[in-house]
């Protein structure tokens, strides 16, 4: 029981696909968390100035989608890999660059350049800020990116000092 309600699987999946994340996170104990190794992708996230790192998931097996509010484990090595790390990411299928339908969990890390290809990510989603879109061309993508990240920011400042 939590608050008085039951603790299940299908009431965890409804938050997560209502996008309360905060409800998900009060039911499990801890955040909503997918791993995964961080494999190469097209590198559209760099060329457009927010390098990502991708990991693939399995189809069907995820029950949510969007933007998302994450920090993500594992980014270090050693001891230093247990420290969460900030950043936002995007779940789903890439409508506005692909037409494959295969999803993929991209993570852009806050302040990060390093390389983390094989390395196994464990991602914590804090807040779904939106719905994944379509947009019509990379500058807006880029656009709404760049939102994304500004709002992400701003969770952290929030958190930290709020």
């Amino acid at each position: 029981m939590n608050d008085g309600e039951r603790i299940s699987s299908s009431a965890v999946r409804a938050a997560l696909t209502a996008g309360d994340m905060q409800r998900a996170a009060s039911l499990l104990g801890r955040p909503f968390a997918l791993g995964g190794h961080v494999a190469h992708g097209d590198k559209l996230g760099r060329e457009l100035g927010f390098a990502t790192a991708n990991i693939p998931l399995e189809p069907g097996r995820v029950p949510l989608r969007g933007i998302f509010v994450v920090e993500a484990l594992g980014v270090r090595a050693g001891a230093q890999g247990s420290k969460p790390w900030p950043g936002v990411a995007s779940l789903g299928v890439r409508p506005t660059v692909k037409a494959d339908g295969t999803t993929l969990l991209e993570v852009h890390l806050f302040d990060f350049s390093d390389e983390l290809y094989g390395r196994r990510l464990e991602v914590n989603f804090l807040a779904k800020l939106r719905e994944e879109e379509k947009y019509d061309g990379l500058d807006a993508l880029r656009a709404a990116i760049a939102r994304d990240v500004a709002r992400a920011k701003d969770y952290f400042a929030t958190r930290r000092h709020g």
